[in-house]
């Protein structure tokens, strides 16, 4: 078992929010986040597995995409994941640690090559797992079977019992994964939910109106909560 984890980021093979940043200062304005808030991330998670590790508390392993790494946030601990954390810590009276290995811009490859490694190998068996991840293979990627066939492969590799969050949005793409999310989730013991059902998305979103804002991670950490409060009913 590992005391150190390795600083996950996905490569930008063209910087995209970089170039339309010099003409949009919004894009810009949340792109300049990404490596800051990636690298608060390292610190809290090395800190977090230290201590799991002393205390024997109990783990929550988060994998994603930006949108649990909080970006688009005030702060790179504004977002939701904090937010369920402290929940869980108040129902249950442990000491829950979360080690999060989202990556901004993340992908299903992501999750299946760089993060569930991590999870499998370097970290102790965790007491939760949580997945959000899809957003970016529906925004920037085109045509059907690469994208399910991907996503197949993460539902496939999930531990048990990961809280798996299904895609937003209209469209054959997210219907058909969502469908296999549905169908393998229930061979293999995976918990499903949406995060993406907002009351509404007026001041939801943030400047760049691609990421959540502070009330946009408000909502997800609701929907988020009201999926797993459901395992410690007593």
């Amino acid at each position: 078992m590992a005391t150190e984890l390795p600083a996950l980021r996905r490569r930008r093979r063209v910087n995209i929010p970089g170039l339309v940043g010099r003409f949009l200062p919004h894009i810009a304005t949340i792109d300049a986040q990404v490596e800051p808030y990636a690298q608060a991330w390292d610190r809290h998670n090395a800190d977090e597995l230290a201590a799991a590790m002393l205390d024997e508390a109990p783990l929550w392993v988060a994998l994603g995409d930006s949108s649990t790494q909080g970006i688009g946030a005030d702060a790179w601990n504004q977002g939701w994941v904090h937010t369920v954390r402290n929940r869980l810590r108040s129902l249950t009276g442990e000491p829950w640690r979360v080690v999060n290995l989202a990556m901004s811009g993340g992908r299903f490859l992501d999750v299946l090559d760089q993060q569930l490694p991590v999870l499998d190998n370097l970290l102790p068996t965790p007491d939760l797992v949580t997945c959000i991840i899809g957003s970016n293979d529906m925004m920037w990627r085109r045509g059907m079977e690469p994208a399910l066939t991907e996503a197949t492969r993460v539902a496939e590799a999930l531990p048990e019992g990961t809280l798996l969050s299904r895609l937003g949005g209209p469209g054959k793409r997210p219907r058909a994964i969502n469908s296999m999310f549905s169908r393998v989730g229930e061979e293999r013991g995976l918990d499903l939910f949406s995060v993406w059902d907002w009351p509404g998305a007026s001041g939801a979103l943030a400047v760049d109106r691609i990421h959540p804002s502070n009330l946009g991670y408000d909502y997800m950490a609701d929907l988020v909560w009201g999926a797993l409060r459901p395992r410690f009913a007593t």
